[in-house]
């Protein structure tokens, strides 16, 4: 074979070999166009991917109440005596509250169990305008619980206590009792929730928008106030030896449990 024939076929093959690695090379880039998406392309995803883990949402706040007549009454009562022996006001004063406890105790039907003393002092008295002792004071309480039914006896108990020696009222407290307390809860949590959902609907229909679900819901916030009535009865009272019928006019009325909720509800 010549040397021009030779160089000939040289020439072909690599001909070849460009043609072939050109149409490679063109098919990867087509490949390559057709299988990344543009920035448009991806903008859009993240667009889409966006407004479906984060919805839109709406947060509403809502207030429930819930009454309900105390079913528990908390007694403050307490002996006071005073004198210039401190033995003997120490001795009085403890002859009186015992005798009041046994009396509340036995003529009005108390367990000891709702009977509990909350305070004891006794020291000197001393002058007005003078550093010096004139005397000597003892003071006793004690607290009555009425859980109930026996909330009737709170005038019962009055009465006992101060003609046996009590001569100190120190509060009477109207109270919910736990179950009453938590029954009260519930109601003014579905309340609260009714309230919001009412708000929730009303906004979102105004803005042509549909609940479509709740995200959370939390509670703020919650007050049930006590009903508290303070007094005190005359020392003289328990002097007298006579029992009298005070019919102290003491009512419950009834008490408010508010509650506030923050609801997060989902929208369409």
């Amino acid at each position: 074979m010549s040397n021009n024939s030779q160089m000939s076929g040289k020439i072909v093959g690599v001909s070849l070999v460009i043609a072939v690695l050109a149409v490679a090379f063109l098919g990867f880039v087509a490949y390559s166009a057709t299988a990344k998406p543009s920035q448009a392309d991806t903008a859009s995803t993240q667009q889409i991917v966006s407004s479906v883990t984060t919805p839109s949402t709406i947060t509403v706040t809502g207030n429930g109440i819930a009454s309900a007549v105390p079913d528990e009454i908390q007694i403050v009562l307490g002996v006071t005596n005073t004198g210039p022996n401190a033995t003997e006001v120490l001795l009085q004063n403890s002859a009186n509250m015992t005798n009041a406890i046994n009396t509340i105790e036995k003529d009005v039907g108390i367990n000891d169990t709702e009977v509990q003393t909350t305070n004891f002092n006794f020291g000197p008295t001393y002058s007005q305008y003078q550093n010096t002792i004139n005397g000597y004071q003892a003071s006793n309480d004690i607290q009555v619980t009425l859980q109930g039914g026996d909330v009737a006896k709170l005038d019962a108990v009055i009465n006992a206590a101060v003609n046996a020696g009590v001569n100190q009222i120190q509060s009477i407290q109207y109270v919910l009792s736990n179950s009453l307390q938590t029954s009260l809860q519930n109601q003014a949590l579905k309340n609260a929730i009714i309230n919001a959902n009412q708000t929730a609907l009303l906004t979102a229909q105004s803005e042509g928008l549909n609940i479509i679900g709740i995200q959370s819901v939390t509670i703020l916030g919650n007050n049930y106030p006590q009903s508290v009535y303070y007094g005190s009865a005359e020392p003289a009272l328990a002097a007298t030896n006579t029992s009298v019928n005070y019919n102290v006019p003491i009512s419950p009325g009834q008490t408010q449990y508010t509650l506030e909720v923050q609801v997060v509800y989902l929208l369409s």
